[in-house]
Parts: C-alpha cells; sequence; structure tokens
C-alpha cells in the first residue's frame, strides 16, 4: 500500500516512472560473476543472482546502469544532488537522458534543473552507484554532487525538540522542556532558518473472516491526520537543528505579543527571530519544492499489525495500522538547505 505525496490518499506509487524498453543482449555481451559465475546484464552494476559487484571493462561501461532500488528510511545511502549552474543551455537530449538514466519523468528533471537550487535526484545504496550518476549526469553537463545521508538524515542526529525560548537583548536561550537540554547562543551565532511543515496519517483497517489466512472482508477503517507548521533553527558549530513545531511550544517568550491562536503566535515567534538574527538565512521553499523530492525521499510508510482477535466461534478480526508520514523528507531538505548555505558562505 502506499500514499501520495499531496494528502496521503491511496495510490498506486509515489513517483512516475518512465517506461523502459526491454534490452536484449547476446551471449557475449553477458557478464559473469566472478563470485557465482552466473551471466548477468551488462546495464547490472551487480550480480542479479548473489549481489557481488560485477566487473566491468570498456565495452560494458557505457551499458551500465543504476539500479535504483527504493532504499529503507534506517539504511544509509549516499544523496546524488542536480547542483545549479553547469551548463546553462542544457539540451533536450540532456534532459531525456537523465530521465532514462534515473527513471524519472523528463519534466520533472527539466523543472529541478530551472529551480537553479540544490535538489535530490536519487538516493542510493553504493559509492559506486553514486559515482556512476555523477558520471553520466557530467558528461550531459547537468552536474551532480554526492552528499552522504550523516549529513542529512535525522536517524544520525535527530532535530532537538524546543519547547521554550528565552529571547535576550544579546542572546537566545533552546530548552528542551522541563529538566531538559538547554542551549545559549548569540545572535550572531545563529546562522540559517528553515521553515516547513510536518504532514502524518494513521490509518487502522479492522478485516473480518471466517477463518485466519482466509481473504477478509474491511469491517471497519479510520483515518487520522496532523498538518503542523515547523521552524528549524541552526548555529554555529553544529550540524544539527532545533525545531519548533507549532502546536508544541510555550510561547510565553513573546510576552505582550503572545495572541490566543499557536498559528498566529508562530508567524510572530518566527517573525522575531528573523529581526535580531538578521544575518542568518532563510528558506521556506519546502512546501513549493516538495513534489521534487519525493523520488529520491519518498513518504516515510510503516505498517503494524495489531494481531488475530476472535468475536464469535468462527469469526476473527484482524487489525492493522499504517503509519504515513513526511518528517525525514522535510529534515533531508532542511539540512540540505543548510549544508549548501555553509558551503556558500565558506563556512565548510
Amino acid at each position: 500500500m502506499r500514499f501520495d505525496e499531496e494528502n496521503f490518499p491511496l495510490s498506486g506509487s509515489t513517483e512516475s516512472v518512465t517506461s523502459r524498453e526491454s534490452r536484449g543482449f547476446a551471449p557475449d555481451q553477458m557478464v559473469a560473476c566472478a563470485e557465482c559465475v552466473r551471466a548477468n546484464p551488462p546495464t547490472r552494476m551487480n550480480c542479479l543472482y548473489c549481489g557481488a559487484t560485477l566487473p566491468t571493462d570498456d565495452a560494458h561501461a557505457a551499458l551500465r546502469r543504476p539500479s535504483l532500488r527504493r532504499m529503507e528510511e534506517w539504511e544509509g545511502g549516499i544523496n546524488i544532488i542536480l547542483m545549479p549552474g553547469g551548463d546553462e543551455s542544457a539540451s533536450p537530449e540532456a534532459f531525456n537522458e537523465a530521465a532514462d538514466l534515473l527513471r524519472l519523468e523528463v519534466e520533472r528533471v527539466r523543472e529541478m534543473w530551472l529551480k537553479r537550487r540544490p535538489l535530490p535526484l536519487a538516493r542510493v545504496s553504493s559509492s559506486d552507484e553514486a559515482a556512476l550518476i555523477k558520471e553520466r549526469l557530467d558528461a550531459l553537463g547537468l552536474r551532480g554532487e554526492f552528499v552522504p545521508d550523516e549529513l542529512l538524515a535525522a536517524g544520525f542526529s535527530p532535530p532537538k525538540r524546543v519547547r521554550q525560548m528565552d529571547l535576550e537583548v544579546d542572546a537566545l536561550t533552546f530548552r528542551a522542556g522541563a529538566g531538559g537540554e538547554e542551549l545559549v547562543v548569540g545572535w550572531e551565532d545563529v546562522t540559517a532558518f528553515v521553515r516547513g511543515r510536518i504532514f502524518n496519517k494513521r490509518v487502522e483497517v479492522e478485516g473480518r473472516g471466517s477463518f485466519p489466512g482466509v481473504e477478509k472482508e474491511i469491517a471497519e477503517a479510520r483515518e487520522l491526520k496532523s498538518d503542523e507548521a515547523v521552524l528549524d533553527v541552526y548555529t554555529k558549530d553544529s550540524d544539527s537543528s532545533w525545531r519548533i513545531s507549532a502546536d508544541n511550544f510555550d510561547y510565553s517568550c513573546l510576552g505582550a505579543r503572545k495572541a490566543l491562536l499557536a498559528k498566529d503566535n508562530f508567524v510572530t515567534l518566527t517573525d522575531t527571530l528573523r529581526a535580531r538574527a538578521g544575518a542568518a538565512f532563510f528558506d521556506d521553499d519546502y512546501r513549493e519544492l516538495r513534489h521534487l523530492l519525493f523520488p529520491a525521499w519518498p513518504l516515510s510508510e510503516r505498517t503494524e499489525s495489531r494481531g488475530l482477535r476472535r468475536e464469535r466461534p468462527g469469526r476473527f478480526n484482524t487489525e492493522a495500522v499504517t503509519h504515513v508520514s513526511n518528517e525525514a523528507q522535510f529534515t533531508r531538505y532542511s539540512r540540505l538547505c543548510h549544508y549548501f548555505q555553509l558551503q556558500r558562505s565558506g563556512s565548510r
């Protein structure tokens, strides 16, 4: 079961893939695996049967294609980032070839290129696969760059959740809650703000059947959604961020400007922070760009089984709960913005 990127309704896929004609290869074009000695198509980088890295030579190098398997969120990978600049007059053929290589829609690749900012094209599991993609992109005039997951993924260093703040004349104090971590930084040490929204969906489906293991009818389905504004705040000497969640923050620091609604307070707080840290970078483009992020960074999705429950003799109920969220995707986007802002400023 997959959910789309906008409102999480059921759909067939999170991304559009260009169709690719089947390729046939002569026996002398096949590549023998050094481990299991079985023949593989020359387009593969890893053995179809045992997973070992396949040998290559000049005759087969041009035929190789990245596998682009969908990676789990917990896996460490390498992100291929499409960089701005390069050949300003990239040809339609370059977009077509890049889309074919990465199994994307041509219009998606072209739109990413025209945004003139770093955006993710793919997330791959090996340095060989990343190097192949970068080499092909460079040859097309579409410059790519590697960014490892360690710099972007929440699993390596999750954002610190801010519950309270003190806004002093010359310093900002972050508090993670009662008895939690506290950090005091000067306003000049605040380097970036990235604003976005976190969407969560929980779908509970209860099935009913006569016997375990047989197809069941849906007896009841429930879903819950949440949509919350967030602001990531970055400071010097830290690759992680402090995250303010609009609905889970104590806005007492606003004093007399504190309003009744959290959404109004969140806007006031954001404006205040930006005014005090005037030299800090600010990005508010996540909602506009997130449709371009899904091929490389799809929604996080997991399904939990609640097991089997006997309703009455001969009748069994099962329940499954599916959780869908864009939180990991936004965290990657936020850190990507911060990473390249540091590069532009010469801090990295």
